[in-house]
């Protein structure tokens, strides 16, 4: 070995020594998630009436990994496209699948009815684990629980399809809201369930 080369080695000794060291260190951090840290956990309320007309309350929940969702039934794209990922999700998880709830209360209740709901979402019925449920609150309720939960929307000039944000939240089963996924970061269903587990695990 040339002298230049011999010097170039014990000077990078420590370096290479450093990088082959972090993934061990890195072992002992905490795991990234593929959702957002919900700041402060908090207990989000959620008390609607569901396609059946009974109440639904999501303290009543607890001990599941709750998922919560706003959309709409007549969505042509967004919403059918989440709700196949949480799906898919949920596909994942083998007899856990059973400790999680996926939730969709629906932006449009004036054509969103029960029936029209419960029929929907029966199509993304997994299969394993408790049915989709579905929430069709009046106007006033709707607008309190979108503000709560960070959702936004509006009529589209066209009138038929709605704007909305495209938002997941997970509420783990001590019942606080612990993380959020955009569209992006819900549609990796593998990443997805992997948070879940961790949830269901109390990681």
């Amino acid at each position: 070995m040339k002298a230049v080369g011999r010097r170039w080695l014990l000077r990078s000794a420590p370096l290479i020594a450093l990088a082959a060291a972090l993934p061990w260190a890195l072992r002992g951090s905490a795991p990234a998630t593929a959702g957002s840290p919900v700041p402060g956990d908090p207990r989000l309320p959620l008390a609607l009436p569901g396609t059946d007309g009974r109440p639904f309350d999501i303290g009543a929940e607890r001990g599941r990994v709750v998922l919560v969702y706003f959309g709409y039934t007549h969505c042509p794209d967004v919403c059918p496209s989440t709700l196949a990922d949480l799906r898919d999700a949920v596909g994942r998880l083998g007899p856990d699948a059973g400790r999680v709830r996926v939730v969709f209360v629906t932006l449009d209740p004036r054509r969103d009815t029960g029936p029209l709901l419960a029929d929907y979402l029966a199509s993304f019925a997994p299969a394993a684990g408790a049915p989709f449920v579905g929430l069709v609150p009046d106007e006033a309720a709707l607008a309190a629980a979108a503000r709560a939960w960070g959702v936004t929307w509006r009529s589209a000039e066209s009138g038929a399809y709605l704007d909305h944000s495209s938002v997941v939240t997970a509420v783990g089963p001590d019942g606080r809201a612990r993380l959020r996924y955009g569209f992006s970061q819900s549609a990796d269903p593998a990443a997805l369930a992997r948070d879940v587990e961790g949830l269901i695990h109390g990681a």
